[in-house]
């Protein structure tokens, strides 16, 4: 899944730092998403699963896959995790193939900053358009374009114009862009009920 930039696993406590939650706030994507009671959420590019815990807080009905394709990651959670313990979030390892999970599992797949290093966006979105159920809802967050005092370099960052184009490629229905997050395009979209 790894494209030109990539974060480097060596740093891996920064996807802990709580200040993301600042520029990221949950309970905007939350919102964006607009799924009252998912029972089924996955994050594609989970990382240490920061984001995976406040959403499985945000559903504690949820059973939340945080999927990642670096082994360290998923063996932080697994030993870091408490919700990982309780069985609410389950870690799993990406393939080279793609997402490990059956289709039409998800009312919820979510990708926080992961646009970015990606070798092939689409790939990966009709991964996550497989995993949904129908009419399930996918939400794409990933840096903006903008000068911001940290984050990817700006050749790799991309407008919420771009992230539509790439989820409209992948087959998704009812594209949206959401406005408030200073240094994030973010883009919501849903699989459609019949597949064209």
């Amino acid at each position: 899944m790894g494209g030109p930039w990539r974060f480097d696993s060596a740093k891996l406590m920064r996807l802990n730092d709580p200040e993301r939650f600042e520029t990221l706030p949950p309970a905007v994507l939350w919102q964006a998403m607009g799924v009252p009671d998912p029972r089924v959420i996955v994050e594609i590019g989970a990382g240490t699963g920061m984001f995976a815990s406040a959403f499985s807080a945000l559903a504690p009905g949820a059973t939340v896959y945080a999927v990642d394709a670096e082994p360290a990651m998923v063996e932080w959670m697994q030993s870091n995790r408490p919700e990982v313990r309780d069985g609410r979030i389950v870690p799993a390892l990406a393939q080279a193939t793609g997402v490990p999970l059956e289709n039409d599992l998800a009312d919820i797949v979510f990708m926080i900053n992961l646009h970015h290093e990606l070798v092939d966006p689409t790939a990966t979105y009709l991964e996550a358009k497989r995993v949904l159920r129908p009419g399930g809802r996918i939400l794409v967050a990933d840096w903006a374009p903008v000068e911001t005092p940290k984050g990817p370099p700006l050749k790799v960052r991309v407008t919420a114009e771009t992230l539509s184009a790439h989820l409209t490629a992948a087959g998704f229905g009812d594209v949206s862009i959401h406005k408030g997050l200073a240094w994030h395009s973010l883009v919501t979209a849903t699989r459609p009920l019949v597949l064209a």
